[in-house]
C-alpha cells in the first residue's frame, strides 16, 4: 500500500510540474579537458550584458544525460542551456518537453518542436560551417581563403533567414530579428578567440571588413544581448589586435571608439567587476566616460586598489570583529609591520600553511610585527570553533566574506598573504607563504 501511495504521489508531483512548468532534458557531452567531462548543465538567462544561472541539473557520468524541471518563471522567455563554454538557446512553453543533444559545438533539438525552437534548430544548422572552426582541434588547419569564403557565403542567407522569421510570437520574432545578426558576427569572430589567424587584412572576410568599418557601438541595446559584453570584447580583439595590428589590450582601443555613452560606461564597469581592468595600460583614464556617481565611486576604488598593489602604495583600511566581538581596524597597527593572511576553514592550502604561520609569529614575538588573519568563512561558529580548538595566535578576524577585503582588496584566491610596512605602505600585495623562508626575510627587512 505504501509503495502504491508513493508511486501515485510521484506521478501526481510530475503532473503538477508539467502543469505549472516544462521539462528540458537530453544529453550534454562537454569535455573540459582530456580526462574530465562537465558534470552539471546550467539554465541561463540574459542579464547585464552577459548571462546568469537560473537553474542547474546533474549530468549523468554514464551517458551524459540530464533532466531539468523549469518553473513558471522560466517560461515564454529566451533561455540558454550550457555546460563549460558551450551555450545554446531554448524557448520553453507551459507543459512542453524539450529534448536536446549537445556535443562538440553542435546541438540537435528533437521531439515536437515549438515554432521558436524550430527557429533555433534551423539557425544552428545554418551557422555551423563557420561555428565549427572554433570547435576544431586545430583551427589553424583551415586556410584563410576557406574561412573567408565560408563567412561571406553565409552573409546573405543569414540576412534572408532573419528577415523571414515569423512564428506568430511577436515579442520573440522582434527579439530574434535584433539578436541573430549579432549572433552571426559573434560566431564569425569566434575562431580568433581560440588562436585562429588569417594572413593580411585583405584575407579577412569581406563581411568582417565591412563590420569593422561600420560598427561604432552606437546602440545601447547591445547590452540586452545575452552575449553582449563578450561580443564587444571579441569583436574588439579581432578588429584592433588582428586586423589593425595594435598592441596591448583590445578594450583600450574599443572603449574610446564607442559612440553610445551608456554602452561605453557599461563596458568600463564590467571590466572593473571582472578584474580585467587591471590589465589595461591606464584604465583610470576612462573615468571621464562614466555617467553616474556610483560608477565614479567604483573607479576610485579601482584606482586605490591599483595603487595599493604596487610596492610603496597605501593600504586601504578595514574594520572587522575578532572572536570576542571587538572591532579591529587595520589602521590600529600603524607603527608596526603588518602581515595579513586571508584564509578559510574549508581551504586545504590555507590550513596547510597554519603551522608555519604559527612558527613565524613566535619568531617575531615581542617585535614590532603583527599578524592579522582574515577568515572569509560565512559560518561564524565553525570559524570560532576552529580558532579556539587550534589555539591560533595573532589577530583573528571574521569577515563573513564581505566588506573591504572583498570589495576593495578584490581577493580572488586563498591563501593570500600581504605585507605592509610601519607607515601603512605596501611591501608586497601577494607575499610569499610562511612555509618559505622568503616571507621571514621580507618581514625582517622592514622592522
Amino acid at each position: 500500500m505504501k509503495k502504491t501511495f508513493f508511486l501515485v504521489g510521484m506521478l501526481a508531483m510530475g503532473t503538477m510540474v508539467m502543469a505549472q512548468g516544462s521539462i528540458l532534458k537530453g544529453k550534454f557531452t562537454k569535455k573540459l579537458n582530456s580526462q574530465v567531462y562537465a558534470n552539471t548543465v546550467y539554465l541561463l538567462k540574459p542579464f547585464n550584458g552577459e548571462m546568469i544561472t537560473v537553474g542547474a541539473a546533474v549530468i549523468s557520468s554514464k551517458d551524459h544525460s540530464f533532466s531539468m524541471n523549469i518553473g513558471a518563471t522560466g517560461l515564454d522567455s529566451l533561455r540558454y542551456v550550457a555546460a563549460g563554454n558551450e551555450f545554446y538557446p531554448v524557448y520553453l512553453h507551459k507543459g512542453e518537453v524539450v529534448e536536446i543533444e549537445a556535443k562538440d559545438g553542435v546541438i540537435v533539438y528533437s521531439g515536437t518542436l515549438s515554432k521558436e525552437n524550430t527557429v533555433f534548430a534551423e539557425w544552428q544548422k545554418m551557422i555551423w560551417p563557420v561555428r565549427s572552426i572554433t570547435f576544431l582541434k586545430n583551427p589553424s588547419d583551415v586556410p584563410s581563403e576557406q574561412y573567408a569564403k565560408t563567412v561571406d557565403s553565409l552573409a546573405k542567407p543569414v540576412q534572408e533567414f532573419v528577415k523571414k522569421i515569423n512564428t506568430g510570437n511577436k515579442r520573440f520574432d522582434q527579439e530574434m530579428k535584433y539578436m541573430l545578426p549579432y549572433s552571426f558576427t559573434y560566431e564569425v569572430v569566434g575562431p580568433f578567440t581560440v588562436g585562429y589567424e588569417v594572413g593580411g587584412r585583405q584575407e579577412f572576410p569581406k563581411y568582417l571588413q565591412a563590420a569593422f568599418a561600420s560598427e561604432k557601438f552606437a546602440d545601447k541595446n547591445i547590452w540586452s544581448l545575452p552575449f553582449g559584453y563578450q561580443y564587444m570584447v571579441n569583436f574588439g580583439f579581432a578588429k584592433y589586435m588582428l586586423y589593425n595590428g595594435k598592441i596591448g589590450m583590445a578594450t583600450d582601443y574599443l572603449i574610446p571608439d564607442m559612440t553610445s555613452p551608456e554602452l561605453r560606461a557599461n563596458v568600463i564597469m564590467k571590466q572593473l567587476e571582472n578584474g580585467t581592468a587591471g590589465n589595461s595600460k591606464d584604465f583610470g583614464a576612462f573615468d571621464k566616460y562614466l555617467l553616474t556617481p556610483a560608477q565614479h565611486a567604483k573607479m576610485e576604488s579601482f584606482k586605490k586598489l591599483v595603487n595599493m598593489r604596487k610596492p610603496g602604495g597605501s593600504w586601504v583600511d578595514f574594520s572587522y570583529t575578532d572572536i570576542d566581538g571587538k572591532i579591529r581596524n587595520l589602521s590600529d597597527y600603524l607603527g608596526k609591520v603588518v602581515v595579513v593572511d586571508v584564509w578559510a576553514t574549508w581551504c586545504p592550502p590555507c590550513i596547510k600553511e597554519q603551522p608555519a604561520l604559527e612558527e613565524l609569529e613566535k619568531a617575531f614575538e615581542g617585535k614590532d610585527v603583527v599578524f592579522i588573519s582574515l577568515s572569509i568563512d560565512t559560518d561564524k561558529q565553525k570559524w570560532a570553533d576552529w580558532v579556539r580548538n587550534k589555539k591560533l595566535s595573532g589577530v583573528q578576524l571574521f569577515t563573513n566574506s564581505q566588506g573591504t577585503i572583498i570589495t576593495d582588496y578584490k581577493v580572488t584566491q586563498i591563501p593570500q598573504f600581504m605585507v605592509f610596512d610601519k607607515a601603512g605602505k605596501t611591501v608586497s600585495f601577494d607575499a610569499p607563504r610562511p612555509s618559505t623562508p622568503a616571507l621571514k626575510s621580507m618581514i625582517e627587512s622592514k622592522i
